[in-house]
């Protein structure tokens, strides 16, 4: 699937408007990674992530207050993990026609180049405006970037894709707080149809001085 225009505007103004809505009506299934229950300050590598689909045999890190808090909740997971870069994705029920709000959190892992931080975002196969996300980490914990975006459906079933991108050696970007919610249609999609209608970024800082032991100190 291929979207019929991309429309780089505004969309953190909508995004706020939409809040509210977008939380109540989540329908990714354990967005925040809350299951599996991990103990604080330690992590683990899991091929079994509820409500998430993980490529081959690979294992996606979760880690609760380890090298930075999350954003949402206690957990967070990491996508370059003990045997390299993977992915994991979630198939949704939607509607065709219907405006959706993507939403997440993203942060570089403290410490660690850009090159190593990549996370790529694709919906249906089509990387999101921007993708894929990346950034210098700083000093100490996490800081999180949340990024917003607005997208038609034109299928009954749409697939949202986080994947590490960068350097595959253990050390990556986390990704937390993932939503995606139906919103009211922008009068844009009546003149462009099935479309990115939006993406705008707002930056949150969370501080977080746990920073782990063993290798996930580096």
């Amino acid at each position: 699937m291929k979207f019929s225009k991309l429309i780089y505007g505004a969309a953190v103004v909508g995004a706020l408007a939409f809040a509210g809505a977008a939380q109540a009506s989540n329908i990714v299934v354990n967005g925040s990674f809350e299951d599996p229950v991990v103990a604080s300050g330690t992590y683990i590598w899991t091929d079994d992530l509820y409500g998430w689909t993980i490529d081959g045999d690979k294992k996606v890190e979760v880690r609760n207050n380890v090298v930075g808090a999350a954003y949402d909740g206690n957990n967070y997971v990491e996508l370059d993990s003990d045997i390299g870069n993977m992915s994991i994705w979630q198939t949704l029920n939607t509607v065709i026609g219907q405006a959706y709000q993507i939403t997440f959190a993203y942060s570089p892992r403290m410490n660690q180049p850009a090159s190593t931080n990549p996370i790529a975002v694709t919906w249906n196969g089509t990387a999101l405006p921007g993708s894929p996300f990346t950034g210098t980490g700083g000093p100490s914990g996490n800081n999180w970037v949340i990024y917003t975006f607005n997208v038609v459906a034109d299928s009954i079933a749409s697939t949202l894709k986080f994947t590490a991108s960068g350097t595959s050696d253990t050390l990556g970007g986390g990704i937390d707080a993932v939503s995606v919610s139906a919103v009211p249609l922008p009068g844009a999609a009546l003149l462009f149809g099935s479309a990115l209608l939006g993406a705008g970024v707002l930056r949150k800082r969370k501080a977080a001085n746990e920073t782990g032991a063993d290798e996930l100190a580096a």
